[in-house]
């Protein structure tokens, strides 16, 4: 019980540290304060094309995610007959990550290197959000992985994170986002994971509610010790 009780004081504690830095970076990107970093850091970088790093940044989009998720949700129902916990805080921070982003491109709305600087109304903007950069939804989904990895394996929790710092180092290396949107991203990870795990007391019952009238029981995961 002390145990679980020091461990979710520590979870807090980081919680808010990253809440402070994910609003200072967002304020320094709303007030222009990257710009100079960014497009310095773009101009030492090389442009790579190459296969191999268009299949490195596509391990990380939307659709292999999805197929990850299935997968994770697949083999826990066969070995388990319902869900590990650490599944179901990998689907809801990965969703409140990607809501994030989406909410955060349309309200900031900053270009892409290369790309032209547009004004939207906030809904158009929304609908329209993976034309602009900050920040990246790649780096994003790749740090949510990296602490659901670090969580079921911890021994490897470096190669997790190496992952995801490549993933962040392919966007920029191909040009598609700036330096600020990926240093964002590898934050909001484990925000939105500690978010989950730290709200879990209520957002979880309800869970567990409507999959039992769903009679979705094999999603339902292991009681709370």
């Amino acid at each position: 019980m002390f145990e679980r009780r020091n461990r979710g004081d520590t979870y807090k504690g980081t919680w808010w540290m990253l809440t402070f830095l994910l609003f200072v970076i967002i304020a320094a990107e709303y007030g222009g304060l990257f710009n100079g970093l960014n497009i310095r850091i773009a101009s030492l970088i090389p442009k790579i094309n190459f296969f191999w790093m268009e299949l490195i940044t596509d391990s990380a989009s939307f659709a292999a995610f999805l197929l990850y998720i299935l997968l994770i949700i697949a083999l826990d129902v066969k070995r388990l007959r319902g869900l590990e916990r650490s599944t179901l805080h990998f689907a809801a921070s990965l969703g409140i990550a990607m809501l994030a982003v989406g909410v955060l491109k349309a309200v900031l709305q900053t270009p892409r290197p290369g790309e032209a600087a547009i004004s939207l109304p906030f809904l158009q903007a929304l609908l329209n959000a993976d034309y602009f950069a900050f920040p990246s939804g790649h780096a994003a989904r790749a740090s949510v992985l990296a602490v659901f990895l670090s969580r079921r394996f911890p021994r490897y929790r470096a190669i997790w994170w190496a992952y995801a710092v490549l993933i962040a180092l392919s966007r920029l290396f191909l040009h598609v986002h700036w330096f600020s949107d990926v240093l964002f991203s590898l934050l909001l990870g484990p925000w939105a994971y500690l978010l989950v795990e730290l709200t879990e007391r209520w957002w979880l019952p309800i869970y567990r509610t409507v999959i039992t009238a769903l009679r979705l029981e094999v999603f339902d995961v292991e009681r709370i010790r």
